[in-house]
């Protein structure tokens, strides 16, 4: 049995619904495949060279001409050391 026609996306491709009743075999070996990559190491990575790129003496000027001096300068603190608190 197939699966109702709106299991397909517009532009033909198909929804993981579709392929999961379609082609279970597939279906099975993607998802063991998701089970054995542990994206966090590659999230970290991607993580560290985002803020390696940041100058932090470029955003000094910001800091000293904020609105909130108090609040811009706590979230330069965090950018530089990499402390992040969650707050702001």
């Amino acid at each position: 049995m197939q699966q109702p026609q709106f299991e397909e996306i517009p532009t033909g491709e198909f929804s993981a619904a579709a392929v999961a009743q379609c082609y279970p075999d597939l279906y099975i070996q993607v998802l063991d495949l998701l089970d054995d990559i542990n994206p966090e190491p590659l999230l970290h990575a991607e993580i560290d060279a985002h803020f390696n790129t940041i100058d932090a003496l470029s955003y000094l000027d910001d800091v000293l001409t904020a609105e909130d001096p108090e609040g811009a300068a706590a979230a330069y603190e965090q950018l530089v050391t990499g402390e992040w608190d969650g707050e702001l």
